[in-house]
């Protein structure tokens, strides 16, 4: 009977440490995967950030025009540009649909003033836009396109978390610790097309 008894107790002993094993593998993947979507945020706002930073310097080159129209469009852009710089894209925005919705649109608002400079520019050929105008649009237009694929790496890594963490056995850890589901990027608030391309109100 007490060979039983202990066989009995080694077995529960030798299943609760595999149950504990398995839930920190688990809970290790989880982990790893929420690191890919944390770094694919961070490529992200590095390249808004470098997009941004081009702005201030583009913009100077164009207030001495004395044009009245591409004056104003200087301000708009201005504005467009410190209220997207005013939302960062963190952990806490990507887990919030109402914050993503507004930083998107605001990165989307800013593109289309930035496109609408760009056909300003192009409907008064008398106004010599300095050389570095061109290339400033250039390195906006690529920052874009790097935006574009840091986009796609991002969703990518979204997917992933966010099959493993409603699946089972994922699901069982995930919402103990903590762990909620991702947003990806909504393709329908465009923030990545080239300026050029832009389909502007005019």
């Amino acid at each position: 009977m007490d060979r039983i008894r202990k066989a009995f107790f080694i077995a529960l002993v030798l299943a609760a440490s595999l149950s504990l094993s398995g839930c920190f593998l688990i809970e290790n993947e989880i982990v790893r995967l929420d690191q890919n979507v944390e770094e694919a945020q961070s490529n992200i706002a590095t390249q808004y950030d470098n997009k941004l930073r081009r702005i201030p310097e583009l913009l100077q080159l164009v207030k001495a025009s004395k044009n009245a129209e591409i004056e104003a469009m200087v301000s708009v852009i201005e504005a467009r540009a410190k209220a997207a710089g005013q939302i960062k894209l963190d952990a806490d925005t990507v887990s919030d649909p109402e914050k993503m919705k507004t930083f998107q649109k605001a990165q989307a608002e800013l593109n289309e003033g930035l496109g609408r400079l760009m056909v300003i520019s192009e409907q008064y050929p008398d106004f010599k836009f300095p050389d570095q105008f061109s290339a400033l649009m250039t390195e906006i237009e690529g920052a874009n396109n790097r935006i574009t694929v840091a986009q796609t790496r991002y969703n990518k890594a979204v997917k992933e978390f966010n099959t493993y963490i409603l699946s089972f056995p994922g699901s069982m850890i995930a919402g103990k610790k903590g762990y909620g589901k991702k947003l990806p990027f909504q393709s329908d608030l465009d923030v990545t097309k080239p300026v050029g391309a832009m389909e502007l109100d005019l």
